[in-house]
């Protein structure tokens, strides 16, 4: 399977509507690599502390004090060796807030001619804003979207967060830049 591309989906998972995205990508990159590209293409913002929950082992980010976390590290590791024998994993960001993808291995593909890997394929959703409490800090957001007299507490909320309550009510319904995606995937590459 020398040069050959992998072919990885990944779901954010309890989302309130799906949010996920699928890649094309070499798998002899390590998995610290592997979690990068996941927070553009998820778009997160890559300020937090991460782990791959692989059956009963765990790799985690060297920052994070591997031992207390009994974990290896996840730049000793590649994806290709994950996905030899797991076809479905687990990638955890941020500890406090505890987003948790799920990562399926779809298949692997012949790369095409002119193609810089990775790049995302398609996917669908908006990330959620970080630091927000995890997903039920999320879904809370969402419903106080649609209350009919915002608390001042709320507009500072989501001011802070960058976002309006227009865009907070449309966000499952807003179409995800693929284009956009692929551009951050490449200056990804050229530094």
């Amino acid at each position: 399977m020398n040069n050959e591309i992998a072919v990885i989906r990944i779901k954010l998972k309890d989302a309130p509507f799906p949010i996920w995205r699928r890649i094309h990508l070499n798998p002899d990159i390590p998995l610290s690599d592997f979690h990068e590209i996941i927070q553009i293409v998820m778009g997160w913002q890559n300020c937090h502390l991460y782990g791959f929950r692989v059956k009963d082992k765990f790799y985690s980010d060297d920052r994070a004090d591997l031992e207390m976390l009994n974990a290896l590290s996840s730049s000793s590791t590649t994806l290709k060796e994950i996905i030899k024998s797991n076809k479905k994993f687990i990638y955890e960001y941020d500890f406090g807030d505890g987003w948790i993808h799920e990562i399926v291995f779809n298949k692997y593909i012949e790369p095409k001619k002119g193609v810089e890997y990775p790049i995302c394929s398609s996917g669908k959703g908006m990330c959620p804003p970080e630091d927000i409490g995890g997903m039920w800090g999320y879904e809370e957001l969402l419903y106080k979207a649609t209350l009919p007299n915002p608390s001042e507490e709320f507009l500072e909320e989501i001011e802070y967060l960058d976002l309006t309550i227009e865009e907070l009510k449309d966000i499952k319904n807003k179409a995800l830049d693929i284009e956009f995606i692929n551009q951050l995937l490449k200056h990804y590459l050229d530094n």
